[in-house]
């Protein structure tokens, strides 16, 4: 039987050190792209690395033929980026 607990322990340690890492850069860099929109190219930015760490975590884990995995691992990765979104607008009072 599939451990899924032990794979949303993983892939939530994952998510958290991606939160962090932008968080962290786009606070500290004082990103803004062109035309001022810092939270519409925080999000762009972060929705790729969520899918690009998404689909690393299938394949390491030999997921690519476990639905229900892959389903777990993406509906993960959304919460925590909506959840990175949301802090990110909060520290920054952009509401774009």
């Amino acid at each position: 039987m599939f451990d899924y607990e032990k794979l949303e322990k993983e892939l939530g340690e994952a998510c958290e050190e991606v939160n962090h890492r932008f968080l962290q850069r786009f606070n500290n860099d004082g990103y803004i792209s062109v035309g001022g929109a810092k939270l519409d190219a925080f999000i762009n930015e972060l929705q790729k690395e969520f899918e690009e760490t998404a689909e690393t975590f299938i394949y390491k884990r030999g997921l690519q033929d476990n639905p229900e995995a892959k389903k777990r691992v993406l509906t993960i990765t959304k919460l925590y980026a909506k959840n990175c979104i949301e802090q990110f607008g909060k520290v920054t009072g952009d509401e774009s």
